[in-house]
């Protein structure tokens, strides 16, 4: 990539998770194809045959979703071969949905997040809310959570971690650096855990932010005609990552990991010298910005503003706009919007897509594929009616459970393929016992996006791991206390703010 000055532009991060071998699990490949089978000859003859082989596929799929017995992104195109092959459904009713509109939401998302990497934005908001908040340890912190959860809203976990991660590790060097002031232990963890939660909760506050929601909201158009808004989903995301970050800061900096000093020398000066480096406000960052905040706002406000009479007469298409076509068209302007003048290059250079996390799309497309196979072989009915004997269950206590054990199983598995897997399943157990499928999805997306136990529960986790400084123990320590705060807060959200926002609750 050209760059106008040293600081201005940046090549966008890579994951250190990218470079891992893929090791094919034998043994697990085989058990997953025996269970599928299994499932196959075991359901009763009242299904049909259509059915039985969609239960077959899932079962498959979710063993090496969960396993990874081999690549995410080879798992998730089985359905394009399995189901034309099985006469569960023809090629073209299998492809469309990699093709979902809300893959291309994601995919508009993810470009903005590029342009923000390039011109080194998300590293001058960074600073500058740290410096906004205060520098003694437990408000670097705080500054460097709110950073990193503020980013993660538009910009894609795992590059988020990956940026804020270093960001953390220098303040950290720089502290040892100083006079009178050492690096210890719990600041360490404190700082390095505080990035990796951040992360983690606040990419739930967008559908952008976190590929579940984004599967969420296009299973729900696909098997229900259920419309989940971008503003709406912020009126419940929000303040549920809103609560979660600030529990989090205080679990970690009173709790678990207090620190033993009160101040540090010179930090705010630290903070300032590293903004200073990155000098002024650059054209290409104002570009970037106003993109952004248009998305932002059309994201928000365009489905009121659109409504309005005077607005509907005037300009009748803009009710035509939705979130992925304004996704589209902000990822479309920075491709062509100027960015570098001597060049006469754009903001964003089409050679910088090769960041884009093509797999998860794919990833999206197979979980949908699935999820409507599901649906129209009639197999979603059938498990519905079959756990119809649970409606003498008290519906809050159906939901603790799921919730108990979405968050053990998303502790060891990716959270896109839990989803894909268990959101299907749990919204018919929902339609089979008297709840919304609205309510069930949204339990099943909260659940398994709150990984913070282990290393490789969530990217982010992985990334502060790998940083050093921070240990599995510790990790632990910090997330478990976060796990039980989630277990008692997502009945909380389904019974005030989804009511509220959506008109339907447990």
């Amino acid at each position: 990539m050209t760059a106008v000055r040293e600081h201005d532009a940046v090549e966008a991060p890579v994951s250190p998770l990218a470079a891992k071998v893929t090791k094919i699990k034998w043994p697990i490949v085989v058990a997953g194809l025996m269970l599928a089978v299994a499932a196959f000859f075991l359901l009763p003859d009242s299904l049909s045959l259509q059915a039985r082989g969609v239960a077959a596929i899932g079962i498959l799929m979710a063993t090496w979703w969960m396993t990874e017995a081999v690549p995410l992104e080879v798992t998730s195109l089985l359905p394009l071969v399995l189901f034309p092959i099985t006469g569960v459904a023809d090629i073209g009713a299998a492809a469309a949905p990699y093709a979902n509109n809300v893959i291309y939401l994601v995919l508009g998302g993810v470009i903005l997040g590029l342009a923000t990497q390039r011109w080194n934005l998300h590293r001058r908001v960074a600073l500058l809310i740290i410096l906004a908040v205060g520098t003694r340890p437990s408000q670097i912190v705080f500054g460097l959570m709110l950073a990193s959860a503020l980013i993660t809203m538009w910009v894609s976990n795992t590059a988020t971690a990956v940026i804020m991660v270093p960001i953390g590790g220098a303040i950290l060097a720089l502290i040892n650096s100083l006079e009178n002031s050492k690096v210890t232990p719990k600041l360490a963890a404190s700082m390095l855990l505080g990035i990796a939660y951040a992360v983690t909760i606040g990419s739930m506050g967008t559908l952008i932010g976190q590929p579940p929601m984004a599967l969420m909201k296009a299973y729900l158009a696909d098997n229900y005609e259920i419309t989940v808004g971008f503003g709406q989903w912020m009126l419940v995301g929000v303040p549920f990552a809103a609560f979660m970050l600030a529990t989090a800061w205080l679990v970690l900096t009173k709790i678990v990991f207090r620190s033993e000093v009160d101040e540090i020398p010179g930090g705010k000066e630290i903070m300032r010298e590293e903004l200073r480096k990155l000098g002024g406000l650059t054209s290409q960052e104002k570009r970037v910005i106003a993109i952004f905040a248009g998305a932002a706002f059309c994201w928000i406000f365009l489905p009121f503003i659109a409504k309005i009479p005077a607005v509907a007469t005037a300009v009748p298409f803009a009710a035509n706009f939705n979130d992925t076509s304004i996704a589209v068209l902000a990822a479309l302007l920075v491709f062509v919007v100027p960015g570098d003048k001597p060049k006469n290059g754009p903001l964003l250079e089409w050679s910088a897509t090769k960041e884009v996390p093509w797999g998860l799309l794919l990833l999206f497309g197979g979980g949908l594929s699935l999820s409507a196979q599901v649906t129209a072989t009639g197999l979603s009915e059938w498990i519905g009616n079959s756990v119809s004997g649970l409606a003498d269950v008290p519906p809050i206590i159906l939901i603790l459970i799921i919730v108990i054990i979405l968050l053990a199983i998303t502790e060891m598995t990716s959270n896109t393929a839990t989803a894909a897997a268990f959101m299907p399943i749990m919204a018919s157990v929902g339609v089979g016992v008297g709840i919304d499928p609205l309510v069930m999805a949204i339990t099943v997306t909260l659940a398994v996006s709150g990984a913070y136990m282990l290393p490789v529960g969530t990217p982010s986790n992985a990334v502060a791991f790998a940083a050093g400084g921070v240990s599995i123990k510790s990790m632990v320590r910090g997330g478990i206390w976060l796990n039980i705060v989630s277990i008692v807060m997502i009945p909380v959200v389904l019974m005030t703010l989804v009511p509220f926002v959506f008109g339907v609750g447990v």
